[in-house]
C-alpha cells in the first residue's frame, strides 16, 4: 500500500513538473514561426500548374480551401501547395481532405500556404486509446508509464535540444538527459523502492558502459556523424557549429537507454519475486537465479536492437541487394557502419547491465547465508522429528 501511495505521490510530482516545463517559451523562432495555423478543407485543387518528373512532380497545386479553425474560420480562399521533387517531403492534396495550413490576414484576401495533411487529431485519439490500455492493464504502474512517456518526450524538446542549439557539448548534454530520464522513469515505474534501485543502478552500469564504448569505436571505425539525418541544413542552419561527430555520439546514447533500462526492471522484478516467494533465499543463489534471468532476456533483447534497426533500414537494404552490392561494400559504408555501431554499442550495454543488475539484486534482495541457515534448521527439525518417531516406533514394538 505504502509503495502504491508513493507511486501516486512521484506521478503527481512529475505531473506538475511537465506542466511548468511545458510553459518554458520557445528561444528559437523566427517570423515563419510566428504566422498562425489552422485546420482547413481542400474544396477543390487545380494540377495544371504541376510537372511530373518520374514519380515525383515539381511546381504549384492550387487549391480551393475553407478555412475551419481560429479567427477566419469559415471564410473560403485560394492555397498553394509548393513541390519539390522531394518524395519524402512532397504531397498532393485531394478534394475533401483537411489539412494544415499557414493562415495569414491580409486586406484584400487570406493568404494560405498548405503545410501538409492534418492528422494531429488522429494521433490524438491512438495516444487516449494507448494511455486507456496503459491505465487498464498496468494500474497505477501503467498510469506512471504514461506519464513517463509524456515527461521524456518534453525533457529532450524543452531541455535537450534548446541545450544542443546553444552549442552545449552534444556528448555531456545527452549523457546528463540520459541519467535524468533514467532515474525519471524507474521512479515512475517503480516508485521507491528496493526494485527500483535494483534497476537504476542496472541500467546506469550499462549506460556508463555505451558511453566509454561509444567514444572509443567511433574514432576507431572512423565515423564523425556526416550521415544522421537533415545534418546538412543543421549545420547550413547553425553556422557549421555542431559537432556532428558528438551529436552522433549523444544520439547513441538515447537510442539505447530505453533498452537498458527494460533489461534491467525485468531483472529487477523477477529477483523481487523471487524473494517474495522464498523470503529466506541467500545472496548467492539471488545471484545464480538473477543471472540466469538476465541470460533468458539478453538474447532477445540483443535481437530487439538489431531488429529495430534493420526494419528502420530495410528499403536501403534493399536496394542494395537489388543493386547486386556486395555484403562487404554495404558493411564498410559509413552509414551502415554507423548503423552497425549503434547496435553493435547497445548490444555491449545491454551484456554489462545483466550481471551488473543480478549483483545489485543479491546485494539489495538478500542477505548473505539466510537460506542455507534456514535449510539447516528445517532439516535439524526434520532429523529431530524423525528420530523422536523412531524412538516411538520402538517403544510400541517393546
Amino acid at each position: 500500500m505504502k509503495a502504491k501511495r508513493s507511486n501516486w505521490i512521484i506521478c503527481a510530482v512529475m505531473v506538475v513538473v511537465c506542466a511548468a516545463l511545458l510553459m518554458i517559451p520557445e528561444r528559437h523562432l523566427n517570423q515563419t514561426s510566428l504566422i498562425p495555423r489552422e485546420r482547413v478543407r481542400i474544396d477543390a485543387v487545380d494540377n495544371s500548374a504541376l510537372y511530373p518528373l518520374g514519380i515525383v512532380y515539381s511546381g504549384v497545386q492550387i487549391c480551393e480551401v475553407t478555412v475551419l479553425s481560429g479567427d477566419q474560420a469559415g471564410q473560403t480562399a485560394l492555397a498553394s501547395n509548393y513541390l519539390n521533387t522531394a518524395l519524402d517531403k512532397d504531397k498532393l492534396f485531394a478534394a475533401g481532405d483537411v489539412a494544415y495550413a499557414m493562415v495569414q490576414p491580409r486586406e484584400t484576401a487570406l493568404v494560405v500556404t498548405l503545410i501538409d495533411h492534418y492528422r494531429a487529431d488522429t494521433q490524438l485519439w491512438i495516444f487516449i486509446a494507448l494511455a486507456f490500455l496503459l491505465m487498464v492493464v498496468g494500474g497505477v504502474i501503467g498510469v506512471g508509464t504514461l506519464i513517463s512517456l509524456g515527461a521524456s518526450g518534453i525533457i529532450i524538446w524543452k531541455l535537450l535540444i534548446p541545450l544542443l542549439l546553444d552549442l552545449v557539448d552534444p556528448i555531456i548534454a545527452s549523457f546528463v538527459t540520459v541519467l535524468v530520464l533514467t532515474v525519471l522513469i524507474d521512479l515512475l515505474v517503480a516508485g521507491f523502492t528496493r526494485r527500483c534501485a535494483v534497476a537504476l543502478l542496472g541500467s546506469l552500469a550499462g549506460t556508463l558502459t555505451t558511453f566509454v564504448l561509444a567514444l572509443f569505436l567511433t574514432d576507431v571505425l572512423k565515423l564523425d556523424g556526416g550521415d544522421i539525418p537533415y545534418v546538412v541544413p543543421l549545420l547550413s542552419q547553425s553556422a557549421m557549429m555542431v559537432d556532428t561527430r558528438a551529436l552522433f555520439i549523444g544520439m547513441m546514447f538515447i537510442a539505447n537507454s530505453g533498452a537498458l533500462m527494460d533489461l534491467s526492471i525485468d531483472i529487477a522484478v523477477s529477483c523481487e519475486e523471487l524473494r517474495r516467494h522464498c523470503p529466506g533465499i541467500s545472496r548467492v543463489e539471488m545471484l545464480r537465479s538473477a543471472l540466469v534471468v538476465g541470460r533468458g532476456v539478453l538474447g532477445t533483447m540483443a535481437t530487439t536492437l538489431l531488429l529495430a534497426y534493420s526494419g528502420n533500414y530495410l528499403s536501403m537494404l534493399m536496394y542494395f541487394a537489388g543493386q547486386g552490392t556486395p555484403l562487404l561494400d554495404v558493411i564498410n559504408l559509413k552509414y551502415v557502419s554507423s548503423q552497425l555501431l549503434t547496435t553493435l554499442v547497445g548490444s555491449f550495454g545491454l551484456v554489462a547491465v545483466a550481471p551488473f543488475t543480478a549483483v545489485f539484486a543479491a546485494l539489495i534482495f538478500s542477505k548473505r547465508g539466510r537460506l542455507s541457515k534456514g535449510i539447516a534448521r528445517e532439516e535439524a527439525a526434520g532429523s529431530d522429528s524423525i528420530t523422536a518417531s523412531q524412538a516411538g516406533s520402538m517403544q510400541s514394538l517393546q
